[in-house]
C-alpha cells in the first residue's frame, strides 16, 4: 500500500534556496509542502512558518 503524504501550507519568513529544486523562495511566498519537508527545512533554520487555518476568516469569505 502506498503511503499518502499530507501537505501543509507554509509562508516563507526568510528567503532560502530549495536544495531539491534549486528554486529561490522569497519572503512572503506561500508553499504547499509535506510535514517531512517542513521538519527538514526547520533543522537548517527558521525559514518557514505554518499557516494555520482560520475558520472565522473562511466563514466570512463564504458569506460574501
Amino acid at each position: 500500500m502506498e503511503k499518502k503524504e499530507t501537505k501543509m501550507k507554509v509562508k516563507v519568513i526568510k528567503a532560502f534556496r530549495d536544495k531539491h529544486t534549486g528554486k529561490l523562495n522569497k519572503v512572503g511566498a506561500k508553499l504547499n509542502i509535506t510535514k517531512e519537508r517542513y521538519d527538514e527545512i526547520l533543522t537548517v533554520g527558521k525559514f518557514v512558518e505554518e499557516i494555520k487555518a482560520d475558520k472565522k476568516a473562511d466563514e466570512k469569505k463564504a458569506e460574501k
